[in-house]
Order: C-alpha cells, then sequence, then structure tokens
C-alpha cells in the first residue's frame, strides 16, 4: 500500500509539473533559457537537470507538436547592388556574406526538419543572392545530392533584381530548376523613380538588357510589381509594358512601410480593376497570363477568422548570414537587420519556444480590433513585419494595411464579376505556367 501510495504521489507530481511546464512555454518571451532558469529558481532542480529537461521538451515540441519545416529562405549576403528607397531590407551592407559552413548546416537542418515531407523548398535571397552565385552552386549541388541521401525533391526559387545575369549563369539556373522571379516595377521611368543603382546606371536598363537571354532558358518569367504613391496610376500600363517585353506572370502589390492616402489605395484599386478586363482577353485569346492577386476569391478568402498570418514560423523559415533563424526574410529585415521574432539558431535549432508557438497558432493571440472588424473573414491579420514597423507589435495590424484589404475585397469582387468564377476556371488551365518539366528550356532554345 505504501509503494502504491508513493507511485501514486510520484505520478500527481509529475503531473502537476507538466501542467506547471505547459503554462510555462506559453508565456510571451519564453525561451529554452528561460524556461531552464525558471526550473532551477522555481521548481529546485540543478543546472544539468534543468538543462536536459529545457532541451527535451524543446525537442519533444520540435519532433512532434510544432509542424514539420519544409521551406527555408537563405539570406546569402546582405549586399545589393541598388538601394530601392522602399525596401524592406533595411541596413544593407557589404560586410555580412554566408560562408559555406553556415550554408550547408542550413541545408541539413531544413531535411531533418521537413521530417517525412517528400519534398522542400529553398528560396534564395538577399540583398541580392546573384552576388554570391558561387555559393548557390555549391548550396544547390549539395541539397540536390543529400535531397537524393534522403528520398527528397529538392525545389529551388530566387528573388532577383535580374541585372547580374549572364549565359553561364542563366544556364546553370535552367539545368537544375531554380525559378527566379524579378523585381520590375514597369516601364523606365516607373521603375528607375525608386530602383536605383549604386553606379548610378538605370536600373531599368540593366535588367531589360538581358530579359532575352532570361526568356531563353526560362521562358515563363514573373516579375514582382511594387506601386508607389507617385507611380500607382501607371499600374495597368506597366502591366502592358511588361507582357509586351515577356513577362508571363504578375505579382503585384503597394509599397510597404509608407504613407499611403486613401486616393493612392483607390488608385490601386481602380488599376487594377483595369488589369481584369485586360487579362480576360488575354485568357479568351488564348494568351498565356497570370496575375496573383486576381487569383483569390470569396471561396478561397472566407472564413479566416480563426487564421493568423502566413507560412512563416509554421512552415517556413529564413535563415541569415550568421546562421540566426527567424520566420520569413521580411522580419529579418525590419530593425537595420536585427529583426523580430527570432527562433533560434543552426548550431542550438529552435529556442524561441514561445515565438514558434504563437507563429504556429498554438497559443491564444488578441486580436480585440480585428474580431471587430467587417473584413475580418476575408483577412489573415496583416504581414507580421508591416504590422510591426507601424504599430510597434506584430500583431497589431497597420492601419494601412486595414484601408488597404477594403480595396483588395473589391478588387476581388471585379474579379468574380468580370472573369466570373465559370469563366476564370475554363482559362486558369491556359494562364498556369508550364510544368516543371516545361518551365525551363534548358538546351537555350527559344
Amino acid at each position: 500500500m505504501t509503494e502504491k501510495k508513493t507511485l501514486r504521489r510520484e505520478k500527481n507530481e509529475s503531473s502537476a509539473l507538466t501542467d506547471r511546464l505547459r503554462r510555462e512555454v506559453e508565456r510571451p518571451g519564453t525561451t529554452r533559457d528561460t524556461l531552464e532558469l525558471w526550473l532551477v529558481e522555481e521548481k529546485g532542480f540543478n543546472r544539468d537537470d534543468a538543462g536536459a529537461l529545457s532541451r527535451s521538451i524543446c525537442r519533444k515540441l520540435i519532433g512532434g507538436a510544432f509542424p514539420a519545416i519544409t521551406e527555408m529562405e537563405l539570406m546569402l549576403t546582405e549586399d545589393c547592388n541598388q538601394r530601392c528607397d522602399y525596401c524592406f531590407v533595411e541596413g544593407k551592407n557589404q560586410f555580412n556574406r554566408m560562408s559555406w559552413k553556415v550554408a550547408r548546416k542550413a541545408v541539413d537542418f531544413l531535411l531533418r526538419e521537413s521530417r517525412d515531407e517528400p519534398a522542400v523548398k529553398i528560396l534564395y535571397f538577399g540583398g541580392e543572392p546573384m552576388l554570391e552565385f558561387d555559393l548557390i552552386k555549391k548550396v544547390t549541388l549539395y541539397a540536390e545530392a543529400e535531397g537524393r541521401k534522403t528520398g527528397k525533391k529538392v525545389r529551388f526559387d530566387m528573388t532577383t533584381n535580374g541585372t547580374l545575369f549572364d549565359e553561364d549563369k542563366t544556364a546553370f539556373l535552367a539545368r537544375h530548376r531554380i525559378r527566379f522571379l524579378l523585381s520590375i516595377d514597369g516601364d523606365r521611368s516607373t521603375h528607375d523613380r525608386h530602383r536605383r543603382s549604386l553606379d548610378g546606371e538605370s536600373s531599368y536598363e540593366k535588367i531589360t538588357r538581358t530579359l532575352g537571354l532570361m526568356k531563353k532558358y526560362q521562358p515563363w518569367l514573373g516579375a514582382r510589381m511594387t506601386a508607389h504613391p507617385d507611380t500607382v496610376g501607371r499600374i495597368y500600363d506597366n502591366v502592358l509594358h511588361l507582357a509586351s517585353l515577356g513577362i508571363n506572370h504578375f505579382l503585384i502589390g503597394p509599397a510597404t512601410g509608407i504613407e499611403w492616402t486613401d486616393r493612392g489605395l483607390d488608385a490601386y484599386r481602380d488599376q487594377m480593376i483595369k488589369v481584369i478586363g485586360w487579362l480576360k482577353e488575354q485568357l479568351a485569346a488564348g494568351r498565356h497570363f497570370r496575375v496573383s492577386t486576381l487569383e483569390e476569391n470569396f471561396e478561397t478568402m472566407g472564413n479566416r477568422r480563426h487564421v493568423w498570418g502566413c507560412r512563416a514560423g509554421r512552415h517556413s523559415v529564413t535563415v541569415n548570414s550568421r546562421g540566426e533563424i527567424y520566420p520569413c526574410s521580411k522580419m529579418l529585415g525590419v530593425e537595420g537587420l536585427k529583426g523580430i521574432l527570432p527562433l533560434g539558431d543552426l548550431d542550438e535549432g529552435i529556442t524561441e519556444i514561445y515565438n514558434r508557438l504563437v507563429l504556429c497558432g498554438m497559443v491564444p493571440v488578441e486580436r480585440e480590433k480585428c474580431e471587430k472588424c467587417r473584413w475580418a473573414v476575408y483577412c489573415m491579420g496583416g504581414c507580421y513585419a508591416t504590422n510591426y514597423q507601424a504599430t510597434g507589435s506584430a500583431f497589431r495590424p497597420d492601419p494601412m494595411e486595414c484601408r488597404l484589404k477594403e480595396r483588395t475585397v473589391a478588387i476581388i469582387r471585379a474579379a468574380d464579376r468580370i472573369l466570373g468564377p465559370k469563366y476564370f476556371k475554363k482559362f486558369f488551365k491556359h494562364s498556369a505556367p508550364p510544368r516543371s518539366d516545361e518551365f525551363f528550356s534548358v538546351g537555350g532554345q527559344k
């Protein structure tokens, strides 16, 4: 009987400690280190046992409770050959470049933390990633080899300003299926207004002089078009201009972190509705184009009240040149590249417990303003980084983003009306990019 009572008491004590630990890890600011300190100071553990238990808790969360990480942005460099005035990567410099050692660890981390998932994706980012092309080659070959060993398919993407391409580099990207997205805002006057080269040359001229080469190896080209208050009235004209240059896919959005008037946001809405009319004509003629902003409808946007945020910190992370892990490049880019909501590093893994819990939606976040918003069912709470820059909190929405959401809803309504759900589904197969085996022309033929 005494033995049974002892076992029962130990079980109760263990259960009580488990409950306390569960509450402790959900406290804002909890990391592996603060958890270890709490075990020592509050629960009387010695330092070794407390360290072992805190590490065990992190491994338990990472291995089961947290979702698998399947996507990773590698910030290969904090340097860039341009200084775009609306870029979210603050504090660019020529000093912090990712070493091969850090890059290799990052690939190993992704393959390990993706667990049983059959495919992973690596996004080359910066700064301007093409400044570190030799590292891109090493990472690509290593990731492909390690992926084969583990039975995982590794896909590669890259966001680039497109000014540093040549035949050999572009051919390598095509051979290894590295899809690149161009940052180009429109015609020369629009693009050069806010995307300035360090050497004083026209960045528009630099990118357009190699567009033919890019199309030669990657026939399906996407453009990230950023609208500014003084260029927003030219979105429609710029879409037509870029389409004439061979751009197939458009990701269009207003610059964040700057002031927008209601008049400017209305102009964005009106310009996007004009783009809808153009897209309808192109699809009806069997021409291949996509505009990502228009690919949502009320069916896919609806019932988001229970969802906060994007994939950042859930299924996707960013690694900087020092091997530190952040939820995404935009959150890393703020505060002069000090970043917000860090997650850990490649040596220790995910150690910022509370940050990962909240990003994964595993602890409640106060959303009083969002709950009262008329657009709540269509919204995911805004971009964490943009929110932080505007309000000082990643979880308190940027008022400009709230005003933008109203226009976005109007754009989607117009797309539903002009294209029509059945019409859009009918022609979407013509606007979709080629299959992966047709996306590139590895032999260099158009």
